[in-house]
This record gives C-alpha cells, sequence and structure tokens, in this order.
C-alpha cells in the first residue's frame, strides 16, 4: 500500500516505517504536526521537542513532507473520540486529508507502542478518511524491541528526560546503544518503560537504512525546563544540523523481522504429553496434508488494501449436508436483575440474504429498545450465516445498523441452516440498573483498527473485547498472522497455536493480569471432525479446568480450520469445576460445570451421546455402528430431552441464591439415574429476582429425527420453570459434534 507515516522524529516512528517497508508497503510521504513557535509543547496526541529537525530528516529520507500548524489543544481526553472543533485530532484529519487528495495514499504508519490515546484517535482519523493504519509497533516488548531497533541500525539521540534516573546534563545526546545498558537498570530500579513510551525520554533520528543520508547535529541548545533534585527535566534545541553522503546505504528489507518473524516461536515447543494419545504425531500430519491439498489458502497481494479484503470460500475437507427442515427459532430475551440480557432466536425467513438480514438486525433492535436498552449496551452477538461467501453483504448490514464507537465483540460462523433461513442471531448485553453506575461495571472495549504484530486488526464493525466487572468477552479468533493479516500456513496445528496466542494476547491487553488461564468458557468452531483432537490438545495444554464445547461447521471466516470464542473471567482462579453424569433413558449424559464462590457465575457444557463411542473422542466408525447410532438417536423423545434440560438447570441453579436445605434442588435422584425434582413436580420458587439463563442447543442433523421435538420441548421447558428462572434458548444445526456417537451439545450460562 501508499503510506505517509507521521513522523516526530523520533526512534519509533522511524522504525515503524521500516517495519512497513519490510512488509512490502510503501512510504511514499512524511506528515508532520508541529507548534507554532515554541521550542516545546505539550501535546497529548504527539512528540513535539524534535520538530526543528523534521525537515532536514525528510530531506535525508528524499521525501516530501507534509506540515501542519497544531495549537496542541485537546478538548477530548478520554479514553473514546468523537470529532471535535478545534480539537488537535482534527489538525490530523486535516492533514491526512490533504495528504491522501494529492498523493492518494492508502494507509498511515504511526508509531504507537502503549499510548491507547495516540492509537484510538488516530484510528478514527484513518476510519473517516478509509485509510488503513499501520501499528507494527503496537504492544510490543519494550525490551526486545529497543534490541532490534538497536540491531537494526536506527542510530537515535536523546533529546529530552523527564524521569527518575535519568539525568539531563548526563544523558542529553547520547545514542540509544549507549543508554540501553542504563535504561535497563532504571527499569529494574525504578519501573522505567525501556522505550520510553512512559513519557520518561524522547529521542531523535540520525541515521537508519531508509536514509539517503545521515544527519550530523553541529550545534545544539540544552534547556533545562525543571530543576527538581529527585527528577530534573532538560531537552535539547537544535540550532544547526546538516546532511552527510553515506557510503553504502543499507538494505533495510533484510535486517528487519517480517510478519512470518514474528510466529516462529509457535513451533519452538513440542508436547510430547499428548492429552490424546489416539491420534499419533504421524496420523496428524497426514491428517494436515490431506486437508492441505484439499483446502489451499491463498494469501491476499500484500498490497491490497486491508479494509477491503473479502472472504473466499473453503473447500471444505468433507462433504456437508445441510438442514432441509425448517428451524423456527422464536425471538427472545431475558433479563436479570443485575441488568444482564440474553438475547436468542434472532432469525428471518426471507428469500434473500439482503432482506433477511436487515430484518434480523431489526428484530434485533426492537427487543434491544423494548427493553428499555440501547445497542451500545451490547457485548457480545453470535452470528450464524448460512453461506459464508454471504459475508461481505452480511457485514456490511451489520455494520449500517452497530455504527458507533466501540461495537460489540463478535463471532461469525456457517450454520447448515435451511434453504428459508439465512441467518440466525444471539446477543448479550448489559445495563447497570441503577442510575448511578458504578464504576467497576462500565463497558469497556477494545477496539484495534490498527494492523500490528501483536493480534488481527478488527477493520470490521466489531471489537476485540469487551468487559463488565470480572467478565471478559472476545470476540471470535481466526488464525491470521497479525502483521500480513493472512492465514497461517501449517494446518490445524499451527492455526491453533496462533489462535490461542491470540486470546492470550487480548486477555493480557484487557487486563493486566489477564492470561489464557483466564478463560471460564468457549465454543470451538471447526471444519473437520477430525480437528477435535488437536484442538483439544493444544487447549487443555495451556489451560486449567476451562469447560470447551466442539462444533463441527461447514465453513469459517478466511477459510480458517478453527474458531474460538471464549469468555474469561478475572477471578478464575475462584472457580471450582466438576464433571458429572447419568443416564436418561437409553442415553448418556454428561455434563461439564464450572461455578464461582461467590456463584453469581455458573457455566455448564452437556453432551448427550449413544454410548456407541468407545473414547471421547472418537472419530471414525464402521456403518453398522453409525445406523445403530442414529437409529437409538431417532428414539429421543419430549420427556427424554425434558428431563436433559431438567438436569442441565439443576447444576446452573446449585446452590443459587443461598436457601434452606429443603429447597435445594437435588443432584441425584431417588433412583440414582432419572433427574427428577426433588420431593414434589415442579421446581419451587425461591426468588423473586429470577435469574437468567442462556442456552445454545446444537444438534447433530443426521441423527435427530425431529426439529419441532427440540423446540416444542424447550417451550414447554420454558414456561414450567418461569416461576424459577428466566430462559432464553437458540436452537442450531451442526454438521458434526464432539465424537460421533454424540448427537446434542448444550451450552449453557448463567452470570450476574
Amino acid at each position: 500500500m501508499r503510506v505517509a507515516a507521521m513522523v516526530s522524529g523520533g526512534k519509533d516512528s522511524c522504525y515503524n516505517m521500516m517495519q512497513c517497508v519490510a512488509e512490502g508497503h510503501e512510504i511514499v510521504a512524511l506528515a508532520n504536526l508541529h507548534p507554532k513557535d515554541r521550542d516545546e509543547l505539550d501535546s497529548y496526541m504527539y512528540q513535539t521537542v524534535g520538530h526543528m529537525g523534521i525537515e532536514i530528516l525528510a530531506e535525508a529520507m528524499g521525501l516530501p513532507l507534509y506540515r501542519r500548524e497544531t495549537k496542541g489543544e485537546s478538548s477530548q481526553r478520554g479514553k473514546h473520540y468523537v470529532p471535535t472543533c478545534d480539537d488537535e485530532v482534527e489538525d490530523l484529519y486535516d492533514l491526512l486529508k490533504l495528504i491522501k487528495d494529492e498523493l492518494n495514499i492508502e494507509a498511515v504508519a504511526v508509531g504507537a507502542i502503549l499510548s491507547d490515546y495516540q492509537r484510538v484517535r488516530v484510528e478514527n482519523v484513518c476510519s473517516r478518511l478509509k485509510l488503513v493504519p499501520l501499528a507494527y509497533l503496537w504492544r510490543r516488548d519494550q525490551t526486545e524491541l529497543l534490541q532490534e531497533m538497536i540491531d537494526c541500525h536506527v542510530h537515535a539521540i536523546i533529546i529530552k528526560v523527564a524521569s527518575l534516573g535519568l539525568v539531563p546534563d548526563r544523558d542529553l545526546g547520547k545514542s540509544l546503544r549507549e543508554m540501553q545498558p542504563h535504561l535497563h537498570k532504571m527499569r529494574d530500579k525504578y519501573g522505567l518503560n525501556v522505550c520510553g513510551e512512559g513519557g520518561e525520554y524522547e529521542t531523535f533520528t540520525l541515521d537508519c537504512p531508509l536514509f539517503k543520508q545521515r544527519i550530523v547535529v553541529e550545534d545544539m541548545q540544552t534547556v533545562i525546563s525543571s530543576l527538581d533534585l529527585v527528577c530534573p527535566v532538560g531537552y535539547i534545541n537544535f540550532t544547526k544540523l546538516s546532511l552527510q553522503p553515506k557510503d553504502n546505504i543499507e538494505i533495510c528489507d533484510n535486517m528487519v523481522k517480517k510478519s512470518l518473524d514474528y510466529i516462529t516461536d509457535l513451533h519452538e515447543s513440542s508436547y510430547s504429553d499428548l492429552s490424546d494419545p489416539e491420534i499419533s504425531e504421524i496420523e496428524l500430519r497426514n491428517l494436515e496434508i490431506n486437508s492441505s491439498n484439499n483446502d489451499h489458502s491463498t494469501c491476499d497481494s500484500e498490497d491490497q488494501n486491508l479494509a477491503s479484503i473479502t472472504i473466499t470460500r473453503s473447500l471444505s475437507p468433507v462433504g456437508y449436508e445441510r438442514e432441509i427442515r425448517p428451524i423456527d427459532n422464536t425471538p427472545m430475551a431475558v433479563v436479570n436483575h443485575k441488568g444482564w440480557m440474553f438475547i436468542s432466536g434472532v432469525q428471518a425467513a426471507e428469500t434473500d440474504v439482503e432482506t433477511s438480514m436487515h430484518h434480523a438486525m431489526g428484530t434485533l433492535k426492537t427487543i434491544v429498545e423494548s427493553h428499555k436498552y440501547e445497542l451500545c449496551n451490547l457485548c457480545y452477538i453470535t452470528l450464524y450465516i448460512k453461506d459464508m461467501l454471504n459475508y461481505p453483504l452480511v457485514n456490511d448490514i451489520y455494520a449500517q445498523i452497530l455504527n458507533f464507537t466501540n461495537p460489540p465483540t463478535r463471532v461469525c460462523v456457517e450454520c447448515p441452516l435451511p434453504d428459508d433461513c439465512h441467518v440466525v442471531m444471539e446477543a448479550v448485553a448489559y445495563k447497570h440498573p441503577n442510575e448511578v453506575l458504578d464504576v467497576d461495571l462500565q463497558r469497556h472495549t477494545m477496539h484495534v483498527q490498527s494492523i500490528s504484530h501483536w493480534a488481527p486488526a478488527n477493520i470490521g464493525p466489531y471489537s476485540q473485547a469487551t468487559k463488565i466487572g470480572d467478565l471478559t468477552y472476545i470476540s471470535g479468533q481466526i488464525a491470521l498472522i497479525p502483521g500480513s493479516m493472512t492465514m497461517i500456513e501449517g494446518g490445524i496445528r499451527s492455526q491453533c497455536k496462533l489462535t490461542l496466542r491470540h486470546i492470550s494476547r487480548i486477555a493480557k491487553a484487557m487486563n493486566a493480569n489477564g492470561q489464557l488461564r483466564d478463560v471460564v468458557q468457549g465454543i470451538c468452531f471447526l471444519t473437520h471432525p477430525h480437528y477435535v483432537s488437536e484442538a483439544r490438545r493444544q487447549w487443555e495444554t495451556r489451560t486449567t479446568n476451562a469447560i470447551m464445547d466442539y462444533i463441527i461447521v461447514p465453513a469459517l471466516p478466511r477459510k480458517a480450520l478453527v474458531e474460538w470464542q471464549v469468555w474469561a473471567h478475572s477471578h478464575n482462579d475462584r472457580f471450582d469445576y466438576e464433571e458429572t453424569g447419568c443416564s436418561i433413558g437409553d442415553f448418556t449424559v454428561a455434563i461439564r460445570r464450572r461455578w464461582n464462590y461467590e456463584n453469581n457465575c455458573a457455566a455448564i457444557v452437556c453432551c448427550v451421546s449413544t454410548g456407541l463411542a468407545t473414547s471421547t473422542i472418537q472419530l471414525t466408525q464402521s456403518e453398522e455402528l453409525t445406523a445403530n447410532h442414529k437409529k437409538l438417536a431417532h428414539s429421543l423423545t419430549q420427556e427424554n430431552f425434558d428431563d436433559v434440560l431438567f438436569y442441565i438447570l439443576r447444576k446452573l441453579l446449585k446452590d443459587y441464591p443461598p436457601r434452606k436445605k429443603s429447597e435445594n434442588f437435588s443432584d441425584d435422584s431417588s433412583n440414582g439415574n432419572t433427574p427428577t425434582k426433588q420431593g414434589t413436580g415442579t421446581i419451587l420458587n425461591v426468588n423473586n429476582n429470577l435469574p437468567a439463563i442462556h442456552l445454545k442447543i446444537f444438534y447433530q442433523m443426521s441423527a435427530i429425527d425431529s426439529v419441532n421435538l427440540l423446540l416444542d420441548t424447550l417451550n414447554s421447558f420454558k414456561e414450567k420453570v418461569s416461576d424459577v428462572t428466566n430462559i432464553a434458548y437458540t436452537v442450531l444445526p451442526a454438521s458434526a459434534l464432539y465424537n460421533f456417537s454424540t448427537f446434542l451439545s448444550i451450552f449453557g450460562i448463567r452470570h450476574e
């Protein structure tokens, strides 16, 4: 892409330009906002100390320089930004618009490392101008990044110090290489950011491989702005700079790491302690080779505008049938007394995709507003579409409705829906029930739209994560290489590793102590039953007691083999875990449950199977065994399914709320097998503030004789328990489930 680079003269903007060039982009201009006449300006957005050297820096690079005066005033200093007259961000908008009009640029390079304030505002401007922000330094490890800069011959000097451990007289004018040992020492002693991201110091670049000439400081003035004995502040004014020819111009492309170099660590560790010994390494390799032959992902050209990447269908490794029976989900919503709302069953039976999506989005909007919520209260949306080829159209309509800053997180998968159903949606929303909002329960989002080496950019209308209190919802993640936004090669294992790294990094970005192990529950969508074993292996290697469902679907975005949808809790270490099961009729019911000490969160994954598999992950079966499985599954009755639902409900409501022993649900029936209600045929009403429960019911298409049986039973069950809980549910077809003998997989959640 043709790129205009925001430059301050410092090391970060210069090294980010080197990263852009390494990724195949072309720097065609430099952009800089400068103060009117003061030596230093306290801008919330930009480094301004070295502004006097910008013109000679552009000359050294042989690039046109576009500059605009700024007053450095920030009328909006919050976490989010809305265009406002007289704000310094609007100066940036005018500057970049001019460059775009004159040079037809497609992207903007910005050297932000940790500053959400700067990143959010640059992304706001880029979004309005339809430009792609490139921030390859975003959330990089600063110690590693500083070493890279030095190794790649970024010769920058310190031109401002304002931190404990840094002294103007001693440190001003020193190079990064000279300062590196001292910066590391001050990091260990005082917590200093070694790249100066906290404002500890600023730099000016005298030379780097992109320069055609090097800059020489012939004269300068030192200004001490604070004589504080603990933390003196001083900076340099350049009074005379000159250019010096370079004997040999380094080739930047051979020195700087590329996007693939930042994922090589994924292959460094080998997991010999396999949680699933039934598939050997050789068998897995053969599976991946076969998948690669049938489903070869091609990468978009690097110069393609990443904002307009299209979705192409994967050549599915197995032939999937689609549901031919109608699925009549009913739109519904339940709200608990803490302000959480679960929305389920949103679908539209229309003749075409566009009309269906407009209808579904209209239904979602109506439900939200009818409960006195707003669309901006939405935290998470799950989007099941009939055909991934329709993703661009679906996404455009989606964006028209949810066209506000910091949209909800989202997952989108292809589902084998019937012909008259193009889309099914579910959502989670939160609004504090009191007018005075608890600060800890405010809705926080992370919507990083910049291309970086951190995690995939969300250029579309959804955020990476939404956090309410201790709960964090993370958008569906696939194995895109962040720096190039292309799919990683290497099959299911590589995709699992990279996807889980994305989730881990997003969790950490949302919470200083966040990690992958904070995940409580999730769904792993896969495009082939054979991938379940490896996905499970990779997940269980990295996490403790998180309960995961595995659902096979026909296709995922960008021809991915796997997509993870998860939610996390800041105090996951306070959650208990149990596995229980029972027999209902001829069927085996297995439940994995998580719940926290306060019992304001509970989650289950329930698998209903015919019990014909010889192991929990058996993938292959004989024709006779398959026929027996289908015959047995077809015998499911409403009473059987009703008992399954009661069993699930007791697990989700166990010990909630605190009540007398005589009012508790029984975990064990009188005969040890049938999950009947204790003492009577009904569940007791124990609290007027009813909990809300959200259920997703995935069914194996070939094994369920009647979809209406599921829907009718759920509707009847919802009424039976309406005095103790409110339930929202969605019924969805799946190509396959956890193993071949599982024909129902139920994902349930209750939290407050």
